[in-house]
Parts: structure tokens; C-alpha cells; sequence
């Protein structure tokens, strides 16, 4: 089993290695295909730009901005209640009736599952926040799947890291990893499910936000 080093008191995330001139492989924020119509987002749901100081604004934001650590164990979904988004026509789509429908299902299972859970099987034509699941076995960088990227990522000296089981991704300048993990407070003891949240800032350094067991997800 591999032990774990993210804790609230002494937490970080192993250090991104230095890219080598020549290299082609990039950090996930590159590598993966997310991709976010600003615009159309606009469109959507105005109210939403306000929910997430690092979400795409019209504004510039700096280079020191980008570069900054998230703070330790403040969670952007705290406060955050669901609404149902407007019913517009936002492309000639042929299912775009479903589509949103689809759309406000997954913005309430990110809501009450704080970004941890969103229906895979459901059209994710429109991504609420940015964030979509991500298949573990999808490739995240030249020489790693999600599932390799996440397993280093996941630290905590309180318990014995077992496996990933999920994770939600949401691209950009200062990425963020949603990562649910399996793993054992005690030598033998029963499995408990586990939260943690990272981010990559522009830089490519790792950054805890919060690493936690998984809360009781209140009913829709």
C-alpha cells in the first residue's frame, strides 16, 4: 500500500519536475482538451462568472494572479446553491433541449457534491464551472494516465492510500483536479472514502486546497 503526506497542518503536493528543453510533454492544464466557450457561458448563465474569482472574466488578470497559491482548505463550492439555468436556444443542435436538461442535472450533482460527482453517462455538452469527469485511464501527460497524475497528487499521513476511483477536471491557466481516492485510517480497518482538491497554477506547481473524507451529500 502506499502511504500518503497531505495533511491540513504539514500539506503539499509533489513538486512538478522541470520541463527539459526539447520536451514535448506539457502539464495537464496543456495536455488535456477542455475547452470553454467564454461567450456562450456568458450567455448561459451571467450569474455564474461571480461564483469563482478565477473563472474566465472580460478582465485581465495578472501574471502574479495566475501565479498565486490557492488558500489551504477554503472550498469555492461553500455557499453555493443551485438554481435551474434558463431554457435558451443557444445552438441549432437537434438535442438541445436534452442538453440543458442534462446540463442542470450535472450543475446540482457538482453542487451538492462540492465538484466530486457528475454523472458520467450524461451529456456534457455544457460544463458547469468548467468541470467535467475525466476517465482514469485517459492519457493526462506523454507518459501518464489521469489515474498515475491523481495517485501523486493524493497525500494525507493520517491514512493509507488504496486507489483513485474518480476524478473531475476543469482546465485552464490555474487548473483544478477533483479527485476522490479510496484509503484505510487504520492498518486493516475498513475502506473510507476520501476528497482532494489541487491545483496547478500557471508555473505548473501543484497546489493542495483540501483533502478531506467524503461528506454526506445532501438530497437534491
Amino acid at each position: 500500500m502506499k502511504k500518503a503526506v497531505m495533511d491540513a497542518s504539514s500539506s503539499y503536493l509533489k513538486p512538478t519536475e522541470t520541463k527539459k528543453e526539447g520536451d514535448s510533454g506539457k502539464e495537464t492544464a496543456e495536455a488535456m482538451d477542455v475547452v470553454v466557450n467564454s461567450k456562450r457561458k456568458a450567455e448561459f448563465e451571467p450569474e455564474e462568472e461571480e461564483e469563482d474569482e478565477w473563472e474566465e472574466s472580460d478582465g485581465e488578470i495578472s501574471e502574479a494572479e495566475m501565479l498565486q497559491a490557492p488558500e489551504w482548505d477554503v472550498d469555492s463550492f461553500d455557499g453555493v446553491e443551485y438554481y435551474s439555468s434558463p431554457d435558451v436556444q443557444l445552438s441549432t443542435l437537434s438535442d438541445e433541449e436534452e442538453a440543458i436538461e442534462d446540463y442542470n442535472i450535472i450543475k446540482r450533482q457538482l453542487i451538492n457534491s462540492k465538484g466530486f460527482y457528475a454523472d458520467p453517462n450524461r451529456k456534457h455538452i455544457y460544463h458547469y464551472k468548467g468541470i467535467c469527469p475525466v476517465g482514469l485511464d485517459r492519457i493526462a501527460l506523454p507518459d501518464r494516465t489521469f489515474r498515475d497524475y491523481w495517485e501523486e497528487m493524493v497525500h494525507d499521513p493520517k491514512v493509507e492510500f488504496v486507489e483513485v476511483v474518480r476524478g473531475h477536471y476543469r482546465g485552464g491557466p490555474r487548473s483544478k483536479s477533483y479527485i476522490t481516492f479510496m484509503a484505510r485510517e487504520k492498518p486493516d480497518g475498513p475502506l473510507v472514502e476520501y476528497q482532494a482538491k489541487a491545483m496547478v497554477t500557471l508555473d505548473r506547481k501543484r497546489h493542495p486546497i483540501l483533502c478531506r473524507p467524503t461528506p454526506p451529500t445532501p438530497n437534491p
